[in-house]
């Protein structure tokens, strides 16, 4: 493991972290030393620490896991419940209610169809906000359709998002009845950015509502703890947590664990064939739902990007990005043109998640990201996977803590020359 040194010496005023030795833990960065990468919320940038665990297990033990008794088969099995332990750790929560997935939009399929086809009844009712990420919605139109071929008819309602930036609590009271089952929300909104209340929420819709978040801007960037959380599922992906793409997460509070059913089975679920149709015996979440041949490197890297959050400091990562938050709006604010979408620049919150989204009046959101990567500043325009109900599009810069009150500086300056 490369050694990771964090001192008091700060690169950015109120950070506590060393961001120039932090910087030096991915190797992206010394191979382009120009690039300024502003799109960490679709993917984040690797540290050595993950890219060695892939190389490793791609020339010195490549093989299957939990298939057969050789040295590296029955090693890698107990590196992956190894992997999972700390990852269970991380969250503050049972092993056995973790389950490894694909990814975040993997993760919130296998919530919306191990739940819903199994618990939902006709004439129930699932809320969610269509202005969140479409991973997060779509799987529950689909349950809507499978349970319609079924000649079970559940609604679906729309709660809104506030002005600001987070969800309208009003809209969510106004909606909530006594056939309301599923409440479909997210952690941090991938384009506004903000904290989106889950308590409030829970408050609002009471104790027995079964609550999927999407965790997937939050894991890694602030302190996520499932125990804590009054939430039934959490979500996520590894790959905007510094870990390897094709990797996730999928937390299932216990309280819901006997009402989960399968949506896939293979070679290792514990299930029998009998006369009465599938017996299963699964003792945990992860027995019942993983099925076929895991990622096993991508699972791997987890389990160090992990080590590698926890050597840092999910504080250091969480300060460092509420800083540069609240700078770049500050930057922005002045630049003639410029619209903010809803969140910080709306809100003026004195914290944020490393996520600000604006356009400008005089240039499009697209022609922008052309010139910003010509200065390689990388960012992203576009309806960012939600629909777009005639709303235009918005330049989303999406940070981590590698990066830097310099570079946000240079962003500007491309900015204010582009539409001056």
């Amino acid at each position: 493991m490369t050694n990771c040194q964090i001192n008091e010496q700060n690169t950015d005023a109120t950070s506590n972290l060393d961001v120039e030795a932090f910087r030096k833990h991915f190797p992206i960065f010394s191979n382009h030393p120009d690039l300024i990468y502003f799109d960490s919320a679709s993917t984040t940038q690797k540290p050595q620490i993950v890219v060695d665990e892939l190389l490793d297990y791609y020339t010195n033990r490549c093989a299957n896991a939990g298939r057969a008794s050789y040295s590296w088969s029955t090693q890698l099995t107990s590196d992956i419940e190894e992997t999972r332990g700390k990852v269970a750790q991380f969250l503050n929560c049972e092993v056995k209610n973790l389950v490894f997935t694909g990814g975040a939009t993997d993760s919130l399929n296998m919530a919306a169809l191990s739940y819903g086809l199994s618990n939902l009844e006709d004439g129930d009712e699932i809320m969610l906000c269509p202005q969140d990420h479409k991973s997060a919605v779509l799987p529950w139109y689909n349950v809507q359709e499978m349970l319609q071929a079924q000649g079970k008819n559940i609604e679906i309602k729309h709660f809104s998002i506030h002005e600001v930036g987070d969800y309208d609590l009003k809209s969510v009271k106004a909606l909530l009845s006594p056939r309301t089952k599923v409440l479909a929300m997210a952690h941090v909104h991938h384009v506004f950015g903000l904290d989106m209340e889950v308590a409030k929420i829970r408050e609002i819709v009471g104790d027995v509502i079964v609550i999927s978040l999407d965790a997937s801007q939050s894991v890694g960037h602030t302190k996520v703890d499932a125990q804590a959380l009054p939430v039934d599922m959490i979500s996520f992906s590894g790959h905007k947590m510094f870990a390897a793409p094709g990797v996730g997460g999928l937390y299932i509070a216990p309280r819901i664990a006997d009402k989960i059913k399968p949506v896939r089975l293979g070679g290792q679920s514990p299930v029998a064939i009998t006369e009465n149709g599938l017996e299963y015996s699964a003792k945990s979440m992860h027995q019942l739902i993983e099925c076929g041949t895991l990622n096993i490197p991508a699972i791997l890297s987890l389990g160090k990007a992990v080590d590698f959050i926890q050597l840092i400091g999910i504080a250091a990562i969480e300060n460092q990005l509420s800083d540069l938050t609240v700078y770049l709006w500050q930057k922005l604010m002045d630049l003639p043109g410029l619209v903010f979408a809803p969140g910080i620049g709306i809100c003026g919150c004195d914290a944020g998640f490393g996520i600000v989204s604006f356009r400008f009046e005089q240039v499009s959101a697209l022609d922008l990201t052309f010139l910003l990567d010509a200065e390689k500043i990388f960012v992203r325009a576009g309806d960012h996977c939600t629909e777009k109900n005639g709303e235009e599009d918005f330049l989303r810069v999406s940070m981590h803590a590698y990066n830097t009150r310099a570079e946000i500086d240079q962003l500007v300056e491309v900015l204010e020359s582009a539409t001056s």
